[in-house]
């Protein structure tokens, strides 16, 4: 009984240690995510001075508009400024921390961007015919120079005009498409190597109106990508000659396709890391606790277990005595 009391206890705690290798191994190997061989075209255009001017024409009077949305998208093109200085900080090309994006808002600041290179306006939805959520038009002379204004249009509804963008889901279109109006097309894959979401996809593919939706950055294929368009910058301050033409760029060996946050919003991240690393533990804690308490009160059961008594001995029948 010794025996097999032991062998008991030793298969429930081979139990508790396959549960616990379970608990903690699966975030690993459902975040797996498989490299990939992402291509960006560009557009074949180049602006011909670091400084670009924006002039953002938001709709204060209409229903459909929110006033925030003005904040969006300079918030949106700030963005990039910071990613490339993240980019810029880990591989190199610090000539583009010359580009330099100059934001005003018609009514209040407009003679500041003087004639604007990229004029972004606003409009409800593009409705039914089309499943976009922003468009951005360009001018390219023969030279692959950008003619002045490129227009980028924003929509505050969905194409079925039933669901309006967040603050997120702006931020991350008008993001996407002030890349357009720097130079750049669409990406050929969805997620990056990190698992985040390529900013230069061709569709939005979180969901419209999602208040969970997370904001979206440049990757590094599409800054390596800009550093091509504006590689004049490393010898000039201005561009005297023809641009690049359209060019099917993929990321160099040694540079990991991931997105470029800016520095703040990564720490941001880090902290949001450990807390939900810490609950996780609390949680693994719990759960291993709760096992290991089951497994005692197991073994205890089976220790205070009475042996079962043996079968009496048959002594067999009592000799009579013989007599006389």
């Amino acid at each position: 009984m010794l025996v097999r009391r032991e062998v008991l206890k030793m298969r429930a705690l081979v139990l508790l240690a396959i549960l616990l290798f379970a608990i903690m191994c699966f975030d690993l190997g459902s975040s797996a995510h498989a490299a990939s061989a992402a291509v960006i075209p560009t557009e074949g255009g180049t602006w011909t001075s670091p400084t670009i001017t924006v002039l953002i024409i938001p709709q204060p009077t209409a229903s459909w508009f929110k006033p925030s949305y003005t904040f969006d998208v300079n918030h949106a093109i700030s963005r990039w400024s910071e990613s490339i200085i993240v980019y810029t900080d880990a591989y190199g090309s610090n000539y583009l921390r010359k580009l330099n994006f100059v934001t005003c808002i018609s009514g209040v600041n407009e003679s500041l961007c003087g004639s604007p290179d990229i004029q972004v306006q606003f409009i409800e939805s593009f409705g039914p015919q089309s499943s976009g959520l922003g468009l951005t038009r360009v001018g390219i002379s023969n030279s692959g120079i950008f003619q002045a204004p490129t227009t980028t249009t924003l929509a505050a509804y969905d194409p079925t005009n039933s669901t309006q963008l967040t603050d997120n889901d702006m931020i991350n279109i008008a993001s996407h498409e002030f890349g357009h109006a720097l130079g750049l097309n669409h990406a050929t894959v969805s997620v990056t190597d990190d698992g985040t979401f390529e900013l230069m996809f061709l569709s939005y593919v979180q969901a419209v109106g999602n208040p969970r939706n997370s904001l979206e950055a440049p990757s590094t294929l599409d800054v390596y990508a800009l550093s091509y368009v504006y590689d004049w910058l490393a010898s000039s301050s201005m561009l005297t000659g023809p641009g690049h033409l359209k060019a099917d760029l993929s990321l160099p060996s040694g540079t990991a396709y991931s997105s470029v946050y800016p520095y703040a919003e990564q720490i941001q991240m880090l902290q949001n890391s450990v807390g939900q690393m810490r609950l996780e533990i609390l949680i693994v804690a719990v759960v291993a606790g709760l096992l290991l308490a089951l497994v005692l009160a197991f073994a205890i059961l089976l220790s205070r277990r009475k042996p079962a008594l043996p079968a009496p001995y048959s002594w067999g029948p009592v000799p009579t005595t013989p007599t006389a």
